[in-house]
């Protein structure tokens, strides 16, 4: 993720004591990373105990990077919380607090968490792995402001709850492009296991959109082409390279024929950014820059 708004990927890594590192890219070598100092909490290094595993999530959609930490003993909590009180690149962590299930601390030995939205209902879930070799997900009941977890189930694969040997690290992706959560996970072996999703019943998988930017690096406005049979509705999706929803267009009538969209997109930071635009059924994730 960008950790910086400098547009280039930086790494937030835990480590064996439980502290949680900041490694930053530079802009020369190939991919050559600086430490920095360590992240920290009301001026002191984050320490969750052993086994620190951080994940970078924007935990109450407020646009700033918060942290939701990992750790080997689920005494007294497996999971940590950590809001940021800061800016979008500058964070600003003031307390350390827990994340609770049916109000009281997740206690998951060994905890791997990752944040997304496993049932497209626009809340993020939790995902986590754990010693056991098993994951689970945390589902997500409340607000995009005010998380609020319980229900759990473990995610299953071919019908079957997924049991991997142990230590089970799982990260959320759209691995194939198809528009539902797949699953990478890594475990004590060192392997990296795929597990693809599978559409919703009665929903087809996603098909790409014919759309291409018009312009690029981008100048506070993205120009868009897209290609149509037929009238439809539009909608478009602004995001920040670390996966922060920057702005979000809905209602977007268009025709059939070649449909050229100025979308209002800045003044943003000199970076990398993507925009999602759907239509249709279809879409299409396009990156792009922006020189401002």
């Amino acid at each position: 993720m960008d950790w910086d708004g400098d547009g280039r990927l930086d790494i937030i890594v835990g480590d064996r004591p439980g502290n949680v590192h900041y490694f930053r890219r530079l802009d020369y070598g190939h991919i050559y990373l600086e430490e920095q100092e360590l992240v920290t909490v009301a001026g002191r290094p984050i320490d969750v105990g052993y086994n620190s595993a951080p994940c970078v999530t924007d935990w109450n959609g407020d646009g700033l990077p918060d942290l939701v930490v990992g750790n080997l003993s689920p005494i007294p909590a497996g999971i940590f919380l950590f809001v940021n009180q800061g800016s979008p690149y500058s964070p600003n962590y003031l307390v350390a607090d827990t994340v609770f299930f049916q109000g009281e601390p997740i206690e998951i030995t060994t905890a791997y968490p990752d944040m997304h939205d496993m049932d497209s209902d626009g809340l993020q879930d939790l995902v986590v792995g754990s010693s056991s070799g098993m994951i689970a997900c945390f589902v997500n009941g409340g607000t995009p402001q005010q998380p609020l977890f319980e229900e759990m189930e473990y995610l299953r694969a071919d019908g079957e709850e997924i049991h991997i040997t142990s230590y089970v690290r799982p990260t959320v992706c759209d691995w194939n492009a198809d528009g539902t959560p797949d699953l990478l996970v890594g475990d004590y072996t060192g392997q990296i296991l795929l597990f693809t999703g599978v559409p919703q019943s009665g929903m087809e998988p996603e098909r790409p959109l014919s759309v291409r930017l018009l312009e690029n690096p981008i100048h506070r406005t993205v120009s868009l082409l897209l290609e149509l049979n037929g009238p439809e509705e539009a909608e478009l999706a602004l995001w920040s390279l670390d996966g922060r929803m920057i702005g979000a267009f809905q209602g977007i009538i268009l025709h059939p024929g070649s449909n050229i969209l100025q979308v209002p997109a800045g003044p943003l930071p000199p970076g990398v950014y993507f925009m999602r635009v759907s239509s249709g059924g279809r879409s299409s994730v396009l990156r792009f820059v922006s020189a401002d």
